[in-house]
């Protein structure tokens, strides 16, 4: 074969090759005229006068530009004097366009307008033109089409119009010919008849030329001889075809190439099993299934199990293993099938292994064969075309993988999207979840010495493992290894210890024979291939997954997500790989995440390899932190929504001062729903931390304590509130002064202990104090000073003393519509206190119509409690101090 090297100064010069795959090269796809440029006119030097000329220096030109040296056209780089150079050349024609890199098609009766420039020409401008160019009337162009795998369309300019693919549509339309073939099926999936079909309507100058251009399309050769006539040529094609389906393929008897015996010990998932006999029992089709679901979950020992299943059903079925996890294992996989099926060629390490089992495996004469690719996780690996180390193959992986009529294939993946890419529909897809506990039960049963447990116990250890077959084997390994010493009660005493244990037993690496030796046997490590892949290809979804694996496991709100993703669009990206890899899941219709309880400790155990777990647990706190509202009763659904994800925040960074600020919110919400214990709980935790962190005077601490109080005094529990706020006040006078406003607070917040217990003298001389003090420091008609005179006309009333009580009561009320307005809360509490003032007093009628007044402009602010004088203090700390806290 000769080629034509473009030198550096833009000439061409020929060179001889051995064969056609030697080096990577262009081709030329054009119809011929007078003016073309023969072999004798470039080794004359002669022609570049001839029109001929240009179509080979664009064909030169695009070459380079596509980055090669080398390209080829049939007028010049044959030479046609030689008749047993052109009959080679006539009988190898087919492949040599089936192994260019690219085909250039240059037509000349399609032109692009001139002011379309070097911008890709818009379609309507061309297609009529296009459609009726003599190009795709011409036998030889056939070949040329169908061949190449990448064929590139050229106006008269030399203007791009599109390629085989972006304009298959219209190329169908045009040559009837299927789009199956114009993609590159292997012919076996077309009869020799519709072959014949495609060239039916073409022409050729010489009418042996119309039989000649078939030989590649029908996978013969046979000499040509000019002048025989189209019918006797036809006959020797028909007779040379006919000889060639009637050669049997050499091979041996089908066997199973699956590296992995038979586990007699396999249970469960039948009806999995059941599902792949359904699929493959038809073979009238090529049937292609995945298997997906989280690694660890068994996908492999399916495939295995069936595997064999099969084999034992059908000794006349090929059944092909390939670890497909890197294009380095795949290629292995092939070469393996390729040994097991000693093709020519298979030990020769020059050889295209994959070209060669695919070729066999596209060939239906090759009998019934069953491919399994296993761990095919990575789609770039089927997507992308190999790199220079591995044969500058063009051609992607996935390509490689024929759908003959004859053969199945079953895949095994974490990755959904993998169903997408290689499998024949959404149907195909098995979705392959966590074990049953019947099932989990019986493996756990199987794998471990008889003796050392019950069914409570490995019930109990199943549960612990969330019924993941590989989890449930690692223990079974670890126990049986143990096994004078090491019980199921015992291995989960363990695993309980803490979250450390959990992961130090489940990154533990056990011999495992059933698994591929490139795989890691533990759990951990398992999953971290996953995590990895993420993170290198989705660097915000493995943000996102960080972020998640710190919350607690079930019902995580969305909206604690976004800040890792606050645009809507990246947030879906990020979010998509996580649920293809089945790593969370999230019910239909919900906007609330769920993570598997091994998958959550896994990753937090690969960020801890990475030393990245404290920083993802700070930013969950700052996250948590910034969502959590106060206790206000509109925030209370949200508080219990957050709340199991602060607790877990909480193991994760109790000392944070964003965790108290939390644990003070959530404490305040349980406080306004009247849960005193809970409420109690939460600030007696948040009390000891502040004293431990911060000390047992900073004004956080005596935030707690006096929140504390409140909840005691909510109780009824006096003599405990009292204690407390006694504490509060005595620290923050001390601390910050007597005058100060907390000071003041915590003193407004002991007098209604004091009251509730009647001692009335000490109620009113704190409230007195409060009152001058306020009126001093804030001023006379600051909310809180107008809150001290309420509390102690409160006190008044409490005592009966109702004339003066009513004097405050009516000042208090005056000035808050002139500070806060009529129809505030706070003035409306006034306005009810007095009315229930008027009230005692026999003042009915005053009283009536002030309590209508605070009903009607209450109904129009949406409802709220009604309160009266009875209700005690106006104003209660829990509010003023977990807001504060909070700020």
């Amino acid at each position: 074969m000769r080629l034509l090297e473009v030198k550096s100064s833009g000439e061409f010069s020929l060179i001889k090759v051995a064969t056609h795959n030697t080096l990577p090269y262009a081709i030329l796809s054009h119809t011929w005229t007078d003016q073309e440029i023969t072999y004798q006119d470039l080794i004359s030097s002669a022609g570049k006068s001839k029109s001929g000329y240009k179509k080979i220096k664009f064909c030169g030109e695009q070459a380079a530009r596509d980055g090669l040296q080398y390209f080829w056209v049939d007028t010049c780089c044959i030479d046609k004097s030689n008749s047993t150079e052109l009959s080679t050349a006539i009988n190898s024609m087919f492949r040599w366009y089936q192994n260019a890199k690219k085909c250039y098609v240059y037509l000349t009766d399609v032109s692009v307008p001139s002011h379309e420039g070097d911008v890709q020409p818009s379609q309507r401008t061309w297609e009529a033109a296009f459609r009726n160019s003599r190009w795709f009337t011409r036998g030889w162009t056939l070949q040329e089409l169908i061949a190449p795998e990448i064929v590139e369309f050229f106006s008269i300019e030399y203007t791009r119009l599109g390629d085989k693919r972006s304009l298959e549509m219209a190329i169908q339309e045009i040559t009837q010919i299927p789009i199956q073939a114009l993609r590159g099926d292997p012919f076996s999936d077309f009869s020799i008849a519709e072959r014949k079909k495609w060239a039916a309507q073409r022409q050729t100058t010489e009418e042996e030329d119309l039989v000649y251009c078939l030989l590649g399309l029908c996978e013969v050769s046979m000499p040509p001889i000019y002048g025989e006539g189209k019918e006797k040529a036809l006959f020797r094609l028909t007779d040379e075809v006919d000889k060639r389906s009637r050669i049997p393929i050499l091979q041996k008897k089908p066997l199973s190439t699956v590296p992995f015996d038979k586990d007699p010990d396999f249970v469960g998932r039948q009806d999995i099993l059941e599902a792949l006999e359904l699929q493959f029992s038809q073979r009238e089709s090529h049937k292609r299934v995945v298997l997906v679901g989280l690694g660890g979950v068994g996908k492999s020992q399916i495939a295995i199990e069936f595997s064999h299943r099969l084999r034992s059903q059908d000794l006349q079925t090929w059944v092909f293993w390939v670890h497909a996890s890197t294009t380095e294992r795949f290629e292995q996989g092939y070469r393996a099938i390729a040994a097991a099926l000693e093709l020519p060629g298979w030990n020769d390490p020059k050889t295209d292994i994959l070209g060669l089992v695919w070729r066999w495996l596209s060939d239906i004469r090759s009998g019934y064969w069953f491919l399994i690719l296993d761990n095919a996780d990575d789609t770039d690996i089927f997507s992308s075309m190999p790199g220079k180390e591995l044969e500058q193959r063009s051609r992607p992986l996935s390509s490689y993988i024929p759908q003959t009529v004859t053969g199945s294939v079953l895949l095994t993946t974490r990755d959904r999207r993998v169903a997408s890419w290689l499998s024949t529909g959404y149907a195909s897809t098995i979705a392959v979840g966590l074990m049953t506990q019947k099932d989990a039960e019986q493996l756990l049963f199987t794998k471990i010495p008889d003796g050392i447990s019950s069914a409570t116990e490995r019930a109990e250890l199943i549960r612990e493992l969330d019924y993941l077959p590989l989890a449930i084997t690692q223990a079974a390994a670890y126990i049986s290894a143990r096994a004078t010493r090491i019980t199921v009660p015992r291995y989960l005493a363990l695993y309980r210890n803490d979250e450390a244990s959990q992961s130090r037993l489940l990154d533990e690496e056990s011999g495992d024979l059933r698994r591929d030796p490139g795989v890691p046997n533990s759990v951990i490590r398992t999953w971290q291939i996953s995590f990895d892949q993420i993170k290198d290809k989705w660097s915000s979804a493995a943000m996102l997954l960080s972020l998640i694996a710190m919350f607690d496991r079930q019902g995580i709100p969305e909206f604690l997500l976004h800040d890792i993703c606050p645009n809507d669009l990246d947030f879906e990206a990020a979010l998509n790989p996580l649920e293809e890899f089945s790593l969370i899941s999230v019910e239909r219709g919900s906007t609330r995440f769920e993570i598997h309880r091994l998958v959550q400790l896994a990753t937090r155990k690969w960020l801890e390899r990475h030393q990245e777990l404290e920083r993802w647990q700070g930013i969950a706190v700052e996250v948590i932190s910034k969502a959590f509202p106060n206790g206000d009763y509109k925030n209370w659904k949200i508080c219990d929504a957050l709340w199991p994800h602060a607790q877990e925040k909480i193991t994760l960074g109790a000392e944070h001062p964003s965790t108290l600020t939390s644990m003070a919110n959530l404490a305040s919400t349980y406080y306004g729903q009247g849960r005193w214990k809970e409420a109690e709980d939460l600030f007696v935790q948040a009390m000891g931390t502040s004293k431990r962190v911060l000390g047992h005077e900073h004004p956080d601490t005596l935030a707690s304590m006096a929140n504390l109080a409140s909840t005691y005094r909510s109780q009824r529990r006096w003599k405990e509130a009292e204690d407390l706020f006694i504490q509060v006040m005595e620290a923050n006078s001390r601390v910050l002064g007597h005058e100060h406003p907390s000071t003041l607070t915590s003193m407004a917040n002991l007098a209604p202990i004091y009251r509730n217990q009647g001692y009335w003298k000490e109620a009113e001389g704190l409230e007195v104090q409060v009152l001058e003090m306020s009126s001093t420091v804030l001023g006379q008609e600051h909310p809180d000073t107008l809150t001290s005179m309420a509390n102690l006309a409160l006190t008044w009333y409490n005592q009966g003393r109702w004339k003066e009580a009513e004097g405050l009561f009516v000042q208090v009320i005056r000035a808050r519509k002139r500070v806060l307005g009529q129809e505030h809360p706070s003035t409306l509490t006034s306005m009810a206190n007095l009315a229930s003032t008027y009230y005692d007093e026999g003042h009915w009628k005053k009283a009536e119509d002030l309590f209508i007044q605070v009903i009607e402009a209450r109904t129009l602010e949406g409802g709220g409690k009604l309160e009266s004088a009875s209700d005690g203090d106006e104003k209660e700390g829990i509010r003023a101090r977990a807001s504060r806290h909070a700020s």
